[in-house]
């Protein structure tokens, strides 16, 4: 994951900006930065920071709450937003189950793009809506 074109094509697909427009989604991509994790390592602990969201490029993320799995993340979705949009310290543990790359999207560039791209607004409330079905669903199972 080293182009532009990729780091766009990657989160055109994430469920959170998918449907955005072509242009919103390559200054997203402008914004990303790259990060690799070794098998085991934390993306982030609870009760740090939520300074970004993550979306994964390659590999598995454990979102755990202490010796609980709560969901699993592969490409190409994202963790870590609801943190990021509410600026709260991170509730769970974000755990590598395999060696992993990510996208960081940082909180500050978020918040930006949030005030300039109306399109995205909707979409995140979308994928918001939907992380919400989604933990219910689950609850009923």
């Amino acid at each position: 994951m080293t182009t532009l074109d990729e780091r766009a094509a990657l989160l055109a697909r994430c469920a959170f900006f998918h449907g955005l427009p072509e242009g919103d989604v390559a200054q997203l991509a402008r914004l990303v930065t790259e990060r690799s994790f070794d098998k085991g390592a934390a993306v982030f602990r609870a009760g740090d920071p939520s300074d970004a969201l993550f979306v994964v490029a390659r590999g598995t993320v454990a979102i755990r709450d202490g010796g609980t799995t709560l969901s699993r993340v592969a490409q190409p979705e994202c963790f870590g937003e609801l943190g990021a949009l509410a600026e709260e310290p991170r509730s769970a543990d974000a755990l590598c189950e395999t060696s992993c790359e990510v996208l960081r999207l940082s909180t500050r560039d978020l918040h930006a793009a949030l005030r300039s791209q109306p399109a995205l607004q909707r979409q995140v409330m979308l994928g918001l809506v939907n992380k919400v079905k989604e933990v219910g669903r689950r609850a009923r199972q």
